[in-house]
């Protein structure tokens, strides 16, 4: 199975490169790179025009990076299928919360067909940035995590103070978990 980490996004709604907030001392996207790695050895980074520039310190960590058309994340998973023709579990590099005994959980139900992970909350279904694709796959099956935090990422100033706030909380060692 290949395990991509997706940092394409231009991040829009908050108006700033989420990917280069300062955690811990470290860019967001190099923690989230240290944690996923735990897991895949063999972890790539999809970057896009929107953010291969910026990215290019993970080269110190080894980082390979795959260019992706950038046109959103459905159409850049498309493409990696297609070009891959594999299996990939993918993690978005903002998914702040999202810990490796999520992932592995996760995996265990992987069983050829394509998922995403999902949280419920209010009567709404929210995705964690957690998929698993499978080329030919048509039905996403959907797992739900009872975690709450995983309703949340880092779209709007808001979401960043809150999960600045849960850092003073959890401390920096909690990210890598």
């Amino acid at each position: 199975m290949l395990c991509i980490m997706m940092a394409g996004g231009i991040s829009k709604r908050l108006g700033l490169n989420k990917l280069l907030v300062n955690v811990c001392g470290l860019p967001l996207v190099w923690v989230s790179f240290i944690k996923y790695r735990k897991l895949c050895p063999d972890l790539k980074v999809a970057v896009s025009k929107n953010t291969q520039n910026e990215l290019t310190f993970l080269n110190f960590l080894g980082a390979a990076f795959i260019e992706t058309p950038g046109l959103g994340y459905p159409e850049d998973v498309n493409y990696l299928l297609k070009r891959f023709r594999e299996p990939i579990l993918l993690l978005s590099a903002d998914s702040v919360y999202l810990k490796i005994d999520h992932i592995k959980h996760f995996l265990s139900f992987a069983k050829g067909q394509s998922m995403s992970a999902a949280v419920k909350y209010n009567d709404e279904i929210i995705y964690t940035g957690m998929n698993y694709a499978v080329p030919g796959s048509n039905n996403d099956k959907i797992i739900f995590f009872d975690d709450e935090l995983l309703s949340y990422s880092v779209n709007v100033t808001k979401d960043l103070e809150a999960f600045k706030e849960w850092l003073l909380k959890n401390g920096c060692y909690s990210l890598l978990q």
